[in-house]
């Protein structure tokens, strides 16, 4: 996907402010390296190390060897007791491998500043208690991953958190590149030559790179892009006109979309005269680590492979659903990505089972990732629903065929853990978010269904020793807070619609693992907590550092013991714990990777608990 040795990916468990100043809510060291983390060792009292609501459940896990309760004792600022009461022994967690207890002291409600102290294990880094959001600026600094990552254009110093790093325009040439061995004028489905008679090539230029890497995936892209749309579905307030530091702001449109419309580019291009969408471009060799040189990483040899069914089913959904988002602020582009969209869907109706055909000397590229995925069910089933919706809209007599896709799938409905290989549930949270002329019984249906799963997310994290919302009894996977992150947003979305606070609560809860309370120790988040991931595996980050440090609000890929292919992060330890830490970006792809698939949802969640923040205030 996207390191050299990388070879799948299974996630089945599954106000303007131009350059930005350091939330109030971080840790006050916001120029640690990433070689020293800061502030010592994380101690054996894990908690959320910036705060929690003042109505969300407050449990820490501690580390202790203790068999019987330990007393804790909540503080303020002044030294005054807060709060005090005694441990549950939790005993052995699967994920960790450590001897854990928590500390639960939800029904402390008074605001400021706190530590926690438990006999014979510590104190706690200081946090807040508070009924204000909690993470007012994570969402938007988290949104800036994306125009740091955009290709094609130049990156300038006034957009980003660190002027150091502006850098010319990545791969410029992506408006013209060739079919890898000429597939294009091989694989129009019928053997003929392309209508030019030439070697065709593609314009993909307008795209964000992927992730450490600097190519292009349409089935990776069209979850990221999903995540953000589903976001301005939802809550098409909250990245209005100017709100994003973005070249486009003041120009009409939000900036959420307008980020998402410059990323989208290239997905029509990735296109060819007839037949199927390629299913990627990537360097024909790996990137050097750090890339510091742009010119000689724009002349590394770069082409479009062989296509896929799944990839022009990706082009499909994400023109379909961004012209639905676009039509009313531009039709005319609307009008264009929709026809995109629709020409996308018949050419992989035509042709519905082709997989691409993985790295070899004959038909790929060893510069880039493979992103397998021989089911093609789901990526049509998810497709036709954005296309359903689209066309119901657009009213152009078109939405009955679309209709028919998606009641008739065998995936109609589905709801469950997802990620890019696994995308039938996105169509049905789009068909959840979006009024339509569906049965009324099979929308309630699906919202049980999207209950259901909630519920048992919430039960997954109650059995656990630390709150994330993977069971310890399984490997965790690369990426696993993508997995948290995405199973926030199945959270948010049920909490939308069934106003179950102990939902809303679970989402608070996966926070404070992906913020500090977790086996490491340390917030994965960059720039968010006095323990934190202060580098992860990108190229054009690394190459700035250690001078510059890197942006906030950028999730690290976390756990890893399912597919270990670097040698820097560990083997053999437990699944919660298999992962590199600090310090450790250029060679620990297999767990400090940083993607657009796992930041889109992070913007999803983190947008989310700020325009939720007033559901869990104590009054």
């Amino acid at each position: 996907m996207r390191n050299p040795l990388f070879r799948s990916l299974s996630l089945a468990l599954v106000a303007v402010a131009v350059t930005p100043a350091v939330s109030g809510q971080r840790a006050a060291d916001a120029t640690a390296s990433a070689v020293a983390p800061g502030v010592g060792e994380p101690g054996p009292v894990r908690v959320n190390q910036i705060g929690y609501a003042t109505g969300a459940d407050k449990i820490a896990t501690v580390v202790a060897a203790a068999t019987t309760p330990l007393k804790w004792q909540l503080t303020d600022d002044k030294g005054r007791t807060a709060a005090t009461g005694t441990t549950r022994v939790v005993g052995a967690d699967k994920a960790s491998g450590d001897h854990v207890h928590q500390a639960d002291f939800s029904h402390a409600t008074g605001q400021g500043v706190h530590r926690l102290t438990v006999a014979g294990a510590g104190t706690s880094v200081p946090f807040t208690v508070t009924g204000e959001p909690l993470y007012p600026d994570l969402g938007r600094e988290a949104m800036q991953y994306f125009y740091f990552h955009r290709m094609g254009t130049p990156v300038e110093a006034e957009y980003l958190q660190s002027a150091a790093h502006a850098h010319a325009a990545l791969h410029p040439g992506d408006k013209s590149v060739p079919c890898y061995r000429n597939w294009c004028d091989k694989d129009s489905g019928s053997g003929a030559e392309g209508k030019t008679g030439e070697e065709q090539r593609l314009n993909v230029a307008g795209s964000w790179a992927d992730a450490g890497d600097f190519g292009i995936y349409p089935v990776n892209h069209a979850i990221s892009a999903w995540a953000l749309l589903n976001l301005h579905e939802r809550r098409p307030l909250a990245y209005p006109d100017g709100s994003l530091s973005v070249p486009e702001r003041a120009n009409g449109l939000p900036d959420l979309l307008d980020e998402v419309a410059y990323g989208s580019r290239f997905m029509s291009g990735m296109l060819p005269e007839s037949g199927l969408a390629s299913h990627k471009v990537h360097n024909h060799e790996w990137s050097p680590f750090p890339v510091k040189d742009i010119a000689a990483e724009n002349a590394l040899a770069r082409s479009a492979m062989p296509p896929s069914t799944n990839a022009t089913y990706a082009v499909a959904r994400t023109n379909a659903q961004l012209s639905r988002v676009l039509r009313k602020f531009d039709a005319e582009k609307a009008s264009t990505l929709w026809a995109s969209a629709q020409d996308a869907w018949k050419r992989a109706e035509a042709r519905p089972d082709v997989d691409h055909p993985g790295t070899g000397e004959d038909t790929d590229a060893e510069g880039g990732g493979d992103y397998p995925d021989t089911q093609n069910s789901d990526d049509r089933y998810a497709a036709a629903a954005e296309l359903y919706l689209t066309a119901e809209q657009r009213a152009d007599g078109s939405a009955g065929g679309y209709r028919t896709a998606v009641t008739g799938s065998a995936h109609y409905g589905e709801i469950d853990a997802f990620d890019w290989g696994r995308v039938a549930p996105a169509g049905s949270l789009s068909l959840l978010t979006v009024p339509n002329g569906l049965p009324p019984a099979d929308l309630s249906r699906m919202r049980e269904n999207l209950r259901a799963v909630a519920d048992s997310l919430v039960a997954t994290q109650r059995g656990e020793g630390y709150p994330a919302l993977i069971s310890g009894a399984t490997p965790y996977p690369w990426g696993s807070n993508s997995a948290v992150v995405n199973r926030m947003m199945l959270l948010g979305t049920a909490y939308d619609l069934t106003r179950d606070r102990g939902h809303l609560k679970a989402m608070h809860r996966a926070m404070d693992y992906l913020l500090g309370t977790n086996a490491m120790g340390i917030s994965y988040v960059t720039g968010y907590g006095a323990h934190r991931e202060t580098d992860l595996h990108d190229r054009l980050a690394w190459g700035q550092y250690p001078a510059t440090p890197y942006p906030g609000g950028w999730l690290s890929g976390g756990p890893n013991s399912a597919d270990i292919s670097d040698s820097v992060t560990p083997t053999g330890r437990p699944a919660a714990k298999s992962y590199a830490g600090p310090g450790t970006a250029p060679g620990a792809w297999s767990s400090k990777e940083n993607t657009i698939n796992w930041n889109a949802p992070l913007v999803w969640v983190a947008t989310y608990l700020k325009s939720t923040a007033p559901d869990l205030t104590s009054r």
